[in-house]
């Protein structure tokens, strides 16, 4: 902005003698300077700068801070600053929620100690687990070696095992009935391979009877029937010279027509029909028994 007044005549002015300047000589001249001054001040203050915009903001000219604010700091600025403090909180919580579904329980949950014992015998060379709530007690009439029943909660025997001398099998039948395999695992037993045999496993057969099922589970190494038929299979297996032979099972012979009161088919089970057989290896009975004959262990010297 320009001054009003000419810069060649402010600097004669200035280069005059104020007594000079007023034409007269020999008297008072402050009046005259006085009025100079006041003059010269009216002049400068016409031309001073503008008052700086900074000093307009300052005295509360809210526009002129809205217009300004790439070059300072406005309330907007001030409440997106404070809207992020709440961000790492949500981060930290997010990254608690995978530790809780990774200490979720497993789906199967594993069975609690104690559930199963383990039997031995007394020379450590033959060992099986069975259900803590079962029961394990010498053989009546066993024929030497190692001898003993499984008995569950009813008392009723589920299994024997035997391991000792063969003896004489014997045994006869007649009239062949349809043989089915329903159940077949393989087990790591010392036996002592011959024409015929198989490696020892865990088996369920089932005859079929004219008016009904008969069918047992057990250890053994011999196949049974000729064409799908037989009428009687038993559930041994011939082992090395030490152990000639043992069996772990519900009934040592099983034969079409026999009895329950036969002593050696006390643990043999009849159903209606193969299906009513099939859904009975679903059931805990089977599935325990089943576990424990395949847990046999027999250690040779």
């Amino acid at each position: 902005m320009e001054c009003s007044m000419n810069s060649g005549t402010n600097t004669a002015t200035a280069n005059e003698s104020p007594l000079a300047s007023s034409g007269l000589s020999g008297r008072p001249v402050v009046p005259a300077l006085a009025a100079v001054a006041v003059a010269l001040l009216l002049a400068t203050t016409a031309c001073a700068p503008a008052v700086p915009a900074p000093l307009a903001g300052t005295s509360g000219g809210s526009s002129s801070a809205g217009t300004l604010g790439s070059s300072s700091p406005t309330p907007t600025s001030t409440s997106a600053s404070s809207a992020v403090t709440p961000s790492p909180i949500v981060a930290t919580s997010a990254s608690v929620s995978p530790s809780s579904s990774a200490t979720s329980a497993p789906a199967t949950p594993a069975p609690s100690a104690g559930a199963w014992r383990t039997f031995t015998s007394a020379d450590s060379k033959v060992s099986f687990d069975y259900p803590a709530s079962w029961r394990v007690s010498d053989a009546a009439g066993g024929s030497g070696g190692i001898d003993v029943d499984v008995a569950n909660e009813a008392d009723v025997v589920v299994a024997s095992l035997h391991v000792g001398p063969s003896g004489g099998l014997g045994g006869a039948c007649q009239g062949d009935v349809p043989y089915t395999v329903l159940d077949s695992v393989e087990v790591d037993l010392p036996h002592q391979p011959a024409k015929g045999t198989v490696t020892p496993r865990f088996a369920f057969r089932a005859l079929q009877e004219p008016n009904r099922v008969t069918a047992s589970f057990g250890l053994t190494d011999t196949p049974a029937g000729h064409n799908g038929t037989t009428c009687m299979f038993y559930n041994v297996v011939t082992g090395p010279s030490e152990w000639p032979l043992f069996s772990f099972a519900d009934a040592f012979q099983v034969r079409a027509g026999g009895s329950e009161d036969d002593p050696m088919h006390k643990g043999a089970k009849t159903f209606p029909s193969l299906d009513a057989a099939r859904a009975y290896m679903k059931t805990p009975d089977y599935l325990n028994a089943k576990r424990m004959i395949t847990s046999l262990k027999i250690h040779e010297s």
